[in-house]
Formats: structure tokens, C-alpha cells, sequence
């Protein structure tokens, strides 16, 4: 049970770092470079704030195995795009047809792109922290 809560204090964390991401993009990039080059801009600060927050928290989680480090990733990749689907409905109040077209790689749109690079987040971050010589071993 404690390891459940764990992950998902990983999956709350970068939740809430992704609202965060984009609420700055909503208020600073937006009217700079308009909502769609907004969006697809802000896909780095989004990976590199879960990359920052697996560096620190996935080691915690005592994960050995590269398999488990990557079903992590995918676990929360999932709840990441369940996560920003329940927030477009619920909080937003978007169109089903508005929430799709954010994964709409031929409307530009790199919402999927994203969620499948998190999916390599834990792995990635580990490997970091591993060779920076700060990670557990493995």
C-alpha cells in the first residue's frame, strides 16, 4: 500500500507540475506566439519538469528493473492524458471534439508526442542520476 501511495504522490506531483506549465504558458506565451505555437512550445519545459521530478522522487520508489522503471512511465503517461481529459471536461468545460484534437499529431497538436516521451521519464531520469553516480544501484 505504501508503495501505491507513493506513485501516486510521483503522479500528483507531475500533475501538478504540468497545470503549472500550463497556466505560465496560458498567461505569458499565448499572446506572444498565439495558443497553437504556445502549445507546442511548452511540450520542453513539460518534459524536462517530469524529467526534474523522476530525477529526484523515482530513486525514493526503489525501483530496480529497467522493465519496472518503464511501466512506471507508462502508468503515468496514463494518467497524465486521463488526468488532462478530466480537467479539459470537468474544469474547462471543452468539447469531446476539443479534448481529441489536442492529440491530433496532424493538427500540430503534440499532446500524444508528449505523454509517450513521459512514458520514458522514470527510465531516462534514472539513468541520469545512475551515471551522475547519485542514483541506487543497478
Amino acid at each position: 500500500m505504501s508503495f501505491i501511495l507513493q506513485v501516486l504522490g510521483l503522479f500528483v506531483l507531475v500533475a501538478s507540475s504540468e497545470m503549472l506549465n500550463g497556466i505560465a504558458r496560458t498567461l505569458f506565451l499565448n499572446r506572444r506566439v498565439g495558443a497553437a505555437s504556445a502549445k507546442r512550445l511548452s511540450l520542453l519545459p513539460a518534459l524536462a519538469l517530469c524529467l526534474l521530478i523522476c530525477f529526484f522522487y523515482v530513486p525514493l520508489l526503489g525501483i530496480g528493473t529497467e522493465g519496472g522503471l518503464l511501466l512506471l512511465g507508462v502508468a503515468l503517461s496514463i494518467f497524465m492524458g486521463l488526468f488532462d481529459v478530466a480537467v479539459g471536461r470537468l474544469v474547462v468545460k471543452k468539447r469531446w471534439a476539443a479534448i481529441l484534437d489536442d492529440f491530433d499529431i496532424r493538427k500540430g497538436n503534440l499532446l500524444g508526442v508528449g505523454l509517450v516521451a513521459m512514458a520514458f521519464c522514470p527510465l531516462l531520469a534514472t539513468r541520469v542520476a545512475r551515471c551522475l553516480g547519485s542514483g541506487p544501484p543497478g
